[in-house]
C-alpha cells in the first residue's frame, strides 16, 4: 500500500466520522428543543413587540 492510498483511506474515514458527528448533533435530543423553540418564535411574540420590530424595519401596515 503506497502513501497515496493511505491518505485517501484516512481522508475517507475522516469525512465519514465528521458526517456522523454532524448527524448526531443535528438530530440529538438537545437540539430538538432548540429547533422547537425556533419554530415557535413566530407564534410566541406579543403584538407590541411585533409593532416595535416593524417600526425599526420601516415596515408599513
Amino acid at each position: 500500500m503506497d502513501l497515496t492510498n493511505l491518505a485517501r483511506i484516512l481522508f475517507t474515514v475522516f469525512c465519514f466520522v465528521t458526517f456522523t458527528v454532524i448527524l448526531i448533533g443535528a438530530f440529538g435530543k438537545k437540539s430538538q428543543r432548540r429547533y422547537d423553540d425556533a419554530a415557535n418564535l413566530v407564534f410566541n411574540g406579543d403584538e407590541e413587540e411585533q409593532q416595535a420590530i416593524d417600526a425599526t424595519n420601516g415596515a408599513k401596515k
